[in-house]
């Protein structure tokens, strides 16, 4: 097979020297080039819209705030109406140790299988609820509020039932009994 510039040339719309000369520019170009390329960046993580920062330093009323517009902007469960003759309940520990209960298309169980999605808790006007959210939003609350990250494939805090110890210099030293 003839490659373009022969094909080209063949067909009478360039000359034997402008083929020519454009071989010689592009093996100039051939070595002025670096020998290798840097290598790519990686991917950044994606944005789930939440200071985290700022949040950690936040008044608990305006963590609930900023957490239930991110909530109601990026939830991936429907609010309210009925759920489809395919729905099927999933169940999932709270925060007390009980099991919350959240009825769902099989495409968001496919979802949060696969870590793509997680259960969170928030806090609605109504009292804590919870929802299904992309795992970005989820990683980030979790950062914020570790106990509101319910379920969340192979992340350390999904499910905790208290939270976690201070880190040991933090602690308070136990009283010592004498008698």
């Amino acid at each position: 097979m003839l490659d373009l510039k022969a094909k080209l040339a063949a067909a009478g719309l360039v000359t034997q020297e402008q083929v020519a000369a454009a071989e010689r520019k592009k093996a100039g170009k051939a070595a002025a080039k670096p020998a290798a390329k840097p290598a790519p960046a990686a991917p950044a993580k994606p944005r789930s819209g939440l200071d985290v920062a700022a949040l950690k330093k936040a008044a608990k009323s305006e963590i609930y705030d900023t957490v239930r517009r991110v909530v109601d902007r990026t939830r991936l469960d429907p609010v309210g109406g009925l759920p489809s003759e395919r729905a099927s309940a999933f169940h999932f520990p709270t925060d007390k140790g009980s099991l919350g209960r959240l009825t769902l298309e099989p495409e968001l169980h496919d979802e949060i299988a696969a870590g793509r999605a997680a259960i969170v808790a928030y806090m609605s006007h109504h009292g804590l609820a919870h929802c299904v959210v992309p795992r970005a939003v989820a990683e980030d609350l979790a950062e914020v509020v570790p106990l509101w990250l319910r379920v969340c494939k192979d992340h350390p805090a999904a499910g905790q039932l208290a939270p976690p110890p201070p880190p040991r210099e933090d602690r308070p030293a136990k009283p010592t009994q004498s008698g």
